[in-house]
Parts: C-alpha cells; structure tokens; sequence
C-alpha cells in the first residue's frame, strides 16, 4: 500500500472501518465458502440444506471478530509512520482511545445491527440453494449482500454516536496559524519555531 494511501487509511476513522468491517467481512465470507465447499465435495459429507446454512453462520462469527481486532489494531492503534506534513503528523500522533474499549464499541454498534445482517444473508444463503444454487455460491452472494447493505446503515449510526469520529477532530487537534498545530482538550500548542509552551490553549 502506497504511503499516502495507508497514513490516509489510519488518519480516516469512517475509512479505515468501513474497510476493516467489509474486508473481514469479505475474507471470512471466503474462508466459510471454501470450508462449505471441502465439506461438500472431497469429504462428501451431503448436509442438508440448513446444516451448511447454520455451519456458515458459526463459523462467519468467528473468523469476522478474529480479523476485524487484528485489522482495528493496526488502523487506529500502530503508527509505523509520521506523515508527510505537520497536519497529517498531528492526526496520526493524536491518541486513540483505550484499544479495548474501542474496538468493544464498534462490535457494539455491529452487534445491534447483526440480525440485519444476518437475516439478509442466511435468507439469501438458504433461498439461493432453494432455487438450486451451490452452497458455496449462496454463502457469497448472500453474506456480501448482507454485508453492502448494513455498512451502509452502520456509518450512520457511527457518525451519530461519534465511534467513525477522526481521533484528531475527537481531540480538538486542528491546524494552527503560522503551520503550527493546536491541541485542544487543555493540551499545549506545538507550532514551528514558537518558544512559548502552552501558548493558544483553548478554554
């Protein structure tokens, strides 16, 4: 991923977590696919319809949750580079919240819309195979159409209850005059060249 690209990813709360929701998303609906698929085809096991139905849903629980903390993590937690320019030094240097804490907020916020979710793509998963679609077939189609429609709904929700909010625009860092960078919250100004510390705090 190019430089820009990837501090632009980590500076952009409503970036970074779309991307890691619908990459998970995507990824673990994949993985699930090819389990189906093995278990159909060289095992041979034959389930019936619902058995591959509900074998999508458990194992799309967790292999979604286990890549999207790895993928948080590395969004708004590791910061491997600085910025090319003192407003993008000052986003990317903003602290975030408590890891844990975070990423518990932002399964919240998916959990509430879960059953959406899931009623779309386990209706879908079922109603393809129904209409003679391969297993593996329904699982993508419908999981990802599941998964298109809630991230829609979930942005919303998450620029209303500030969770998709940038961390420098939850802290009050805004550019300052002269290139220097002010810090809200009762932090001290950081601009270029400026001896004075503590100078432009906001009240």
């Amino acid at each position: 991923m190019p430089r820009r690209v990837f501090t632009w990813y980590q500076r952009k709360r409503i970036v970074n977590l779309n991307a890691n929701i619908i990459a998970s998303g995507v990824l673990s609906t994949l993985l699930v696919a090819g389990l189906v698929w093995v278990l159909e085809h060289p095992l041979g096991l034959g389930w019936p319809g619902w058995g591959y139905t509900a074998f999508s849903l458990v194992a799309d629980v967790l292999l979604d949750v286990s890549v999207f903390a790895g993928l948080h993590w590395v969004a708004n937690h590791w910061r491997p580079l600085r910025g090319g320019s003192e407003r993008e030094r000052a986003a990317l240097e903003a602290a975030a919240p408590n890891y844990y804490r975070d990423a518990a907020q932002v399964q919240g916020e998916r959990l509430a819309i879960s059953p959406l979710y899931y009623l779309i793509a386990l209706a879908l998963t079922q109603g393809l195979q129904m209409a003679e679609f391969r297993p593996y077939w329904a699982i993508m189609i419908g999981y990802v159409s599941g998964l298109l429609i809630t991230r829609t709904l979930h942005t919303i929700m998450g620029l209303r209850s500030g969770s998709f909010v940038d961390h420098h625009k939850r802290l009050g860092v805004e550019e300052g005059a002269g290139g220097g960078v002010v810090e809200g919250e009762g932090t001290e100004v950081r601009g270029q060249g400026d001896p004075l510390r503590g100078v432009g705090k906001r009240e």
